[in-house]
C-alpha cells in the first residue's frame, strides 16, 4: 500500500494546513506501465490518457477509483443546489468507468470545483512565496489605507497649527463648501487660503484629495477644523500635565474674566520647575466657564478642573490671584475656600504657600 495514495487522507482524523498540502503534493500517479484492474461485464477500467485532459484527476490504487484532488483537499465538502454534501470524486471514490468521461466534464465546471481550484492556487501561491496571506494582503491593504488617510490630513493638519502658532484667524467671509483652486472675490479666510497656496506650489497629493472628493469627504469644514484644534489642545495640555508630574510640585495661577460674549469664566495657569531644563515655566492650561462667582463655587470648580486634567491637588504648593476681592478675599475669597477644601479632601494642616 502506497502512503501517498489520495484514499489513505480519509483515514487521518487531524491534518494541518501544512501536512493537508505536503501529502497535495506528494500524491502517488501510476507509471505508465502500471495496469488498471478491469470491471464489470465489459471489462472496463481507467484509462491514463485521462490524467492528460483533467489535471485535477487523481487515481487510487488501495480503492480503484478516481477523485479529483483539489476538491478532496480544499472544498467545503458541500455545494451544489442547496449545498448538499459532496461524494463522489470528493468523499467516495468514482468507478463507474462507462460514465466517466461526461461526469469529469460536468464535474469541472460545477463552482465549488472552481472554487477549491481557487482555493489550491492561492495557497501553494502562499507556500512558494508568490503572494503573501489574504490576512496580511487585507492588514497591507488597510496600512496603506492609513497611510493615504495621514498624507490626505497632514497639510490640513499642518495649515491649522500654522495658524495657531502665528496667532492668526482661521475663517473668512465665505468658508465653506469646495476649495476652488482659483481666487475667489470674497475673502474665503487664511485656512483655505494657504491651503490653496500649498496647492499652487505643487503639493500633489493636496489637490487630488481636494478635487477627487466629494463635499462630505475634504475634512476642511468648520467642524473638522474645530475637532482639529481640540485634539492639538488635548496633546499639548498632556504634555504639560506631564511635566507637571515630573517636577512634583507647583502652584496655579487664576485670574477671572470675561469672553467677547460676555461668558463668565477664568483663565487657568500652572506654575512649575522643568527638570530637564531647569527653567521656571507658567503655563497656560484652559479657559474653565463658571455659572457662581462666589468664592466656595470658585475653589470648587477650580479643583474640580485639576483633577479632570489628571493633576494630583496634593502638590498644590502655591496659588496666585488678581486684587478682586472674589478671588483673593481673605474670608470668602478663593484662597481661603481651597485652603478649607483642600484640608478637608488631604486631612492635611499645613497652609498653602501664596
Amino acid at each position: 500500500m502506497n502512503d501517498n495514495d489520495i484514499a489513505n487522507y480519509f483515514k487521518q482524523t487531524h491534518t494541518s494546513d501544512e501536512s493537508k498540502l505536503s501529502i497535495f503534493k506528494t500524491l502517488w500517479y501510476p507509471d505508465t506501465s502500471y495496469q488498471f484492474p478491469s470491471s464489470g461485464k465489459r471489462n472496463l477500467k481507467f484509462q491514463f490518457n485521462w490524467f492528460s485532459r483533467w489535471e485535477w484527476l487523481a487515481y487510487s490504487k488501495t480503492t480503484d477509483g478516481a477523485y479529483c484532488k483539489y476538491c478532496v483537499f480544499f472544498s467545503l465538502h458541500h455545494g451544489g443546489v442547496g449545498s448538499v454534501s459532496l461524494k463522489s470524486l470528493v468523499k467516495i471514490p468514482f468507478s463507474k468507468w462507462k460514465d466517466a468521461v461526461e461526469i469529469f466534464r460536468n464535474h469541472e465546471i460545477t463552482e465549488y470545483h472552481k472554487m477549491a481550484v481557487l482555493r489550491a492556487q492561492n495557497r501553494l501561491a502562499i507556500t512558494e512565496k508568490k503572494q503573501i496571506s489574504i490576512d496580511l494582503q487585507l492588514d497591507s491593504a488597510l496600512k496603506q489605507q492609513i497611510q493615504d488617510n495621514r498624507s490626505k490630513l497632514s497639510p490640513i493638519i499642518e495649515t491649522i497649527i500654522f495658524c495657531g502658532r502665528q496667532n492668526i484667524s482661521l475663517r473668512g467671509h465665505r468658508d465653506s463648501g469646495l476649495l476652488d483652486f482659483k481666487e475667489p472675490i470674497e475673502n474665503d479666510g487664511n485656512f483655505r487660503a494657504l491651503l490653496r497656496l500649498r496647492i499652487q506650489s505643487g503639493d500633489i497629493n493636496l489637490k487630488k484629495h481636494i478635487s477627487t472628493l466629494s463635499l462630505n469627504a475634504t475634512y476642511i469644514s468648520p467642524r473638522i477644523q474645530n475637532e482639529i484644534i481640540d485634539c492639538c489642545n488635548n496633546i499639548m495640555v498632556n504634555s504639560i500635565v506631564s511635566k507637571i508630574k515630573v517636577a512634583g510640585v507647583f502652584s496655579i495661577l487664576a485670574d477671572e474674566t470675561a469672553d467677547i460674549s460676555c461668558k463668565e469664566q477664568f483663565s487657568l495657569c500652572v506654575r512649575y520647575l522643568e527638570t530637564n531644563t531647569l527653567k521656571l515655566r507658567e503655563d497656560f492650561l484652559k479657559f474653565v466657564p463658571v455659572t457662581s462667582l462666589t468664592g466656595e463655587s470658585l475653589a470648587q470648580t477650580l479643583l474640580d478642573n485639576l483633577i479632570n486634567l489628571g493633576i494630583d491637588c496634593s502638590f498644590m504648593v502655591g496659588q496666585g490671584y488678581d486684587g478682586a476681592a472674589a478671588m483673593s478675599g481673605r474670608f470668602n475669597g478663593v484662597k481661603h475656600m481651597l485652603e478649607k477644601i483642600m484640608i478637608w479632601l488631604f486631612m492635611s494642616t499645613v497652609p498653602l504657600i501664596v
